[in-house]
């Protein structure tokens, strides 16, 4: 396996290389690695709901860890539960085909096969406990599916080889994010993508869509796994598959006018030349495309590259 296989399989999959570890304890401390976002207090978008502060470590994420008291606070959005039309229905019983393909919704995770509650037949998350039942503010009982552009090119004038990359400022929570977005049913991963893409980082701007069609015709799938989102829920939680399109001598972004869609207040290139904290996993992402193209690899580093 290559070492960029290597490192896509680790974060995508890392917990389970522990399943069958027979320490407890190492097992959560793997999980912990790519699920705390998603137990940060409070939750976005509702400042009352305080509820991911009952870990006192993470020896207690794991669902296979009995806690007997375990009680997470239940919460749908208001939104969520006015059943749009990108939303389940808020009775959970009436959903018979998890892990699998239900109609045009594609409830299958990226992570393998996830439990069911006997009990209520809600999914659980495959990361393990959050502190918060419900859907939260996602649509989906089970994964909720994401696609994410990742769009690069090499930066002028540096030492080092650094990659620039497109990034949005996203509305909700301010963060630096890559311009990507939920599919909708029936859409195909590259569908979503460059719809989300066309959306969010060139404000559906027609004529910028044609400079696309020759920097979207090679692809290449770097990330397809869980994502440590902070509207994760114990029943409800986000993956993505990420796709780079790059673009080598530059030439086919140079004339690309980046305008901000509905989602983002701002769209802008950014060089990866340090941590810019980004929203959810995008910045293992960033760093597994980075490992791809041989480029600057800032995290090692502490020294400025220019």
């Amino acid at each position: 396996m290559t070492l960029l296989g290597t490192y896509r399989q680790q974060c995508s999959q890392l917990i389970f290389r522990y399943f069958t570890s027979s320490s407890t304890q190492t097992m959560a401390m793997a999980m912990a690695t790519v699920h705390t976002r998603a137990r940060k207090s409070p939750y976005i978008g509702n400042k009352d709901i305080h509820v991911r502060t009952c870990f006192s470590s993470a020896i207690r994420l794991p669902w296979n860890v009995k806690w007997p008291d375990y009680k997470p606070t239940e919460y749908t959005a208001p939104s969520v539960l006015k059943n749009p039309s990108w939303a389940d229905d808020p009775d959970v019983t009436k959903i018979k085909h998890f892990n699998e393909l239900d109609d045009k919704i594609d409830r299958t995770s990226y992570m393998g096969k996830y439990e069911i509650e006997k009990e209520t037949n809600r999914p659980k998350n495959p990361q393990g406990r959050t502190g918060l039942s419900g859907r939260g503010l996602l649509g989906r009982w089970g994964p909720n599916h994401a696609a994410d552009p990742v769009v690069t090119r090499w930066a002028k004038d540096q030492k080092e080889k650094i990659l620039e990359i497109i990034l949005i400022n996203r509305k909700d929570s301010g963060d630096l994010a890559l311009p990507g977005g939920m599919v909708d049913s029936g859409e195909s991963t590259f569908e979503a993508v460059k719809r989300e893409f066309i959306e969010e980082a060139l404000n559906s701007d027609t004529d910028g869509a044609k400079q696309l069609d020759k920097l979207f015709q090679k692809v290449d799938s770097i990330y397809k796994g869980y994502i440590d989102d902070p509207r994760n829920t114990d029943n409800s939680w986000m993956e993505s598959e990420a796709l780079n399109m790059h673009d080598e001598t530059g030439e086919l972004t140079k004339d690309l006018k980046l305008q901000a869609g509905d989602d983002a207040g701002e769209v802008q290139w950014i060089q990866l030349d340090r941590d810019h904290n980004l929203h959810a996993s995008h910045e293992t992402i960033v760093q597994i495309v980075i490992k791809k193209h041989g480029a600057y690899e800032y995290w090692h580093k502490k020294s400025n590259p220019n």
